[in-house]
């Protein structure tokens, strides 16, 4: 078994994605996402991109770690940077606590919303969303404005995470990685059952390249564990690759790291779709 899809080490980039790119993986294989981008790649259709929860279409061949989507998926950011204002800061002379875009850690992506900017930074399996207030510019000093009726808690998850890309930080060193877990193993297996399916592979040949030939010789049955693992890895990476994606990607930022989960089958494993702007600049 010579095939590209067969050999595991391939995919351990999969292990320290965040959850976005890991929706991004799915999408990316998806038989009618590839015809609307092959189609409509050109016209820079946002109503196509909507369809897939996409600010704006990206190209299906590059993977997670060549491309970084926009997800049109969402309420806005609970967090907002702000211009400081208060008196006390106008005579400080330090850098600590001033704005500097270029030196936030990680891939950053600005999109435009008609009202504002989002800022998008991911640092390894991290990934977090700010808006940026009108007023702010490289090398002011800036606050973090939340609305007083907004989730407390996204709130924090956002702050934690930011300040951790800054140099409020201290270190100024990127995040470590946490250990993959099991649903970081999953994923793994679910995007190389994938590719095996649609290179033709058989139920047995897709148990040969996840857990060995000995293990498949051993207890490959008709009603064996083993087939019912795969069985199960070929169910759920169909799913999340038809529209279960858009579970992996919590309201107003990424999800946290957790067990997939099975999408409502009243809404068809969609999330209200929010648009986030026609134009998108990596930094």
């Amino acid at each position: 078994m010579d095939a590209d899809w067969a050999c595991s080490a391939a995919y351990v980039y999969v292990l320290h994605l965040d959850p976005g790119s890991r929706a991004w993986e799915y999408l990316r294989r998806n038989p009618r996402y590839v015809h609307d981008w092959t189609r409509y790649r050109r016209s820079s259709s946002q109503r196509i991109a909507m369809r897939w929860g996409l600010a704006s279409l990206a190209d299906p061949r590059l993977d997670a770690r060549q491309v970084s989507p926009i997800w049109a998926v969402g309420d806005l950011a609970p967090v907002t940077l702000v211009r400081d204002e208060m008196p006390h800061a106008r005579n400080e002379l330090d850098t600590v606590g001033r704005f500097s875009l270029w030196k936030l850690l990680g891939h950053k992506s600005l999109v435009e919303e008609g009202t504002g900017l989002r800022l998008i930074i991911k640092s390894s399996a991290k990934a977090v969303q700010v808006r940026l207030g009108g007023r702010l510019s490289e090398g002011d000093r800036f606050a973090y404005q939340i609305p007083a009726g907004g989730d407390d808690r996204a709130a924090w998850a956002v702050l934690t995470t930011f300040r951790a890309l800054t140099p409020l930080s201290g270190s100024g060193r990127e995040l470590s990685c946490e250990r993959p877990g099991r649903a970081d193993l999953f994923h793994v297996r679910a995007l190389q059952v994938l590719d095996g399916l649609a290179a033709g592979a058989s139920q047995r040949e897709l148990a040969v390249a996840l857990f060995g030939s000995a293990a498949v010789a051993r207890g490959w049955q008709p009603d064996g564990a083993l087939r019912a693992q795969v069985r199960y890895l070929i169910g759920r990476a169909r799913a999340l690759i038809v529209g279960e994606y858009r579970s992996l990607i919590a309201t107003g930022l990424f999800a946290s790291r957790s067990r997939p989960q099975r999408a409502s089958s009243r809404s068809g494993g969609r999330a209200p779709a929010q648009g986030l702007g026609k134009r998108t600049v990596d930094v």
